[in-house]
């Protein structure tokens, strides 16, 4: 049995509120992991590029700080996208959305606690193994920084 998914869900499919069931809606998470990695790319492409023409755009002066410049660009990417669409644009082609525990899209503040969240796993390399691995083997998906959260990446609703 299917079911829909939509925004400002008070309650889920089973009555209780929150994120759909792994095994009652499969299809909210078949894939994700893989359309997850692929979004990742395309997203740091888009960052890369967007470093690299700021930095011709300077005469060459952005490059004396190009990881400065894409830790920022890339803040503040993945704050807005996340935070209007619940997704970038990365997730957006691929057709994924992030949703917090209770299965709203986020807010701006989700999706800034989510970016910090993401950018201490990727500090560390031990810990982001840990967290890819979670992507694809617990029940929901998450990540370490979507455990956190309690948030899950899920195939957007139509």
């Amino acid at each position: 049995m299917t079911h829909s998914f939509t925004d400002g869900l008070n309650s889920n499919l089973n009555g209780s509120g929150g994120l759909p069931d792994p095994e009652a809606d499969a299809q909210f998470y078949n894939g994700v992991p893989a359309k997850r990695l692929v979004a990742f790319i395309i997203d740091v492409v888009l960052v890369w590029g967007a470093a690299i023409l700021f930095s011709v755009l300077t005469l060459g002066i952005g490059f004396l700080i190009l990881g400065f410049l894409i830790a920022v660009i890339d803040l503040i990417y993945r704050t807005l996208t996340i935070g209007s669409n619940s997704a970038t644009f990365g997730m957006s082609l691929m057709g994924i959305e992030l949703r917090t525990f209770n299965g709203d899209r986020f807010s701006m503040v989700h999706a800034l606690i989510h970016t910090l969240l993401f950018y201490a796993m990727l500090a560390f390399v031990v810990v982001q193994l840990i967290s890819v691995i979670m992507m694809g083997g617990i029940r929901y998906g998450r990540g370490l920084h979507d455990f956190i959260l309690g948030s899950a990446m899920i195939n957007r609703p139509v």
